[in-house]
């Protein structure tokens, strides 16, 4: 850890450390030509009705006659995922400004402001993320970058159902009759746009580095005794070096419809499970398109990177300690991707008031917001002030 401390010493000579090559960092927690029409319909020959993806099997699914869809084409390779080059997209992002699809139309919620891909026939009711009726026209975000991947949904309805009881269930300061109550009333299933980042990285980095040493310090007592002490005192040296790794799939999030917390404790999405975009993955899903641009995601995509590269520095730095960090990266090699997730989204009401959770569809983690137990929050203060006192009296008695 860096922590501050005065010199007491004159600097030592410098330290250089070799460079180093650093295998990438674990994810925390971790398609230009593509053509996105998620509500591209799968019909029936059976009934007419419109297929649906099911997680539970994998697989295309009549919800009316039950009839499962046989694939007709041939798989898309999986080579198809490409890692698209980010200067030259950043530099072209204004060619493509006002090319629409003109089968879709966008929708966005006037409430947590949802951006939702729908049909041009599609009239809008209610916002699949919070279920306001608030629903406005959206325009197009200039140069709009469809995805070409995405993560099947695996994780069927009545597991995220379970996972998000099993999550409430868990919480000690959560309400017991929240516990019990099957107070569930809304369940949406939708694939969220994600950035994805990869880059190399050479990063120089100076510091002072600091090595503990003791010295024996003497002073007077309240009796006019000498006592003696070991005092730690830190001697500091510039320090250098450089580390070079590489950073594979930083994913930042294009949406800015769900709470950031209920999303980021979602995460991570396995990413290297991806495959190519097909319409039958999305079929009877909602889509949101992202609200996040390209050039915002990477700036804080590198910005993430950049956090990681001070981390990794900062553990080269020999010595006890550290202050004054300094990095200089610089970037090779950078790519991105426009992929599609999938989630499930559950409201439910408790005590007149709407709650909202969410389920990984890929992994079934579970995370949801939920009121807190006031006699449980009262119970604990008291047990800790109790603790407090108890603490106070013995120091007096001793």
């Amino acid at each position: 850890m860096e922590t501050p401390s005065s010199d007491t010493d004159e600097p030592g000579p410098p330290i250089l450390v070799p460079r180093r090559q650093l295998p990438p960092p674990l994810p925390r927690g971790r398609g230009i030509e593509a053509d996105l029409r998620s509500l591209e319909r799968h019909v029936c020959d059976g009934c007419g009705g419109k297929g649906e993806w099911n997680p539970a099997k994998t697989q295309l699914v009549c919800p009316y006659c039950g009839k499962h869809f046989v694939r007709n084409s041939p798989p898309p390779l999986p080579d198809l995922i490409v890692e698209h080059d980010l200067d030259l997209a950043l530099a072209c992002i204004d060619a493509g400004a006002g090319q629409a699809d003109p089968t879709e139309r966008r929708v966005q919620c006037g409430h947590c402001h949802a951006v939702i891909v729908r049909s041009v026939q599609t009239v809008a009711r209610h916002c699949d993320f919070c279920g306001s009726p608030e629903l406005l026209d959206y325009q197009d975000i200039s140069s709009p970058v469809p995805p070409e991947s995405l993560l099947p949904a695996s994780v069927s309805q009545e597991k995220a159902y379970h996972a998000l009881k099993a999550f409430l269930a868990s919480k000690w300061f959560a309400p017991n009759d929240l516990k019990r109550r099957n107070l569930i009333e809304r369940i949406q299933r939708v694939y969220l746009p994600y950035w994805t980042f990869d880059a190399a990285a050479e990063c120089p980095w100076t510091a002072e580095s600091g090595t503990y040493y003791y010295v024996t310090v003497t002073s007077r007592d309240s009796q006019g005794r000498t006592v003696s002490r070991q005092e730690r005192r830190i001697r500091w040296q510039p320090s250098s070096g450089q580390i070079s790794t590489s950073f594979d799939d930083i994913v930042v999030s294009g949406s800015r419809g769900l709470d950031a917390e209920l999303l980021t404790a979602l995460e991570p999405f396995p990413t290297h499970e991806l495959v190519p975009y097909e319409t039958r993955f999305v079929s009877g899903w909602q889509v949101e398109h992202y609200q996040v641009p390209l050039s915002d995601a990477s700036r804080s995509g590198f910005g993430v990177m950049e956090a990681i590269l001070r981390e990794m520095c900062g553990r080269e730095v020999p010595g006890d300690t550290y202050r004054n960090l300094r990095i200089q990266p610089e970037y090779s090699n950078k790519t991105f991707k426009h992929i599609l997730v999938p989630i499930w989204l559950l409201g439910y009401q408790y005590r007149g008031k709407t709650w909202q959770g969410a389920v990984n569809a890929v992994t079934g983690k579970a995370h949801a917001l939920y009121p807190m137990s006031g006699w449980k929050i009262a119970f604990c203060v008291i047990a800790l002030l109790n603790l407090i006192a108890a603490i106070i009296e013995m120091l007096r008695q001793a």
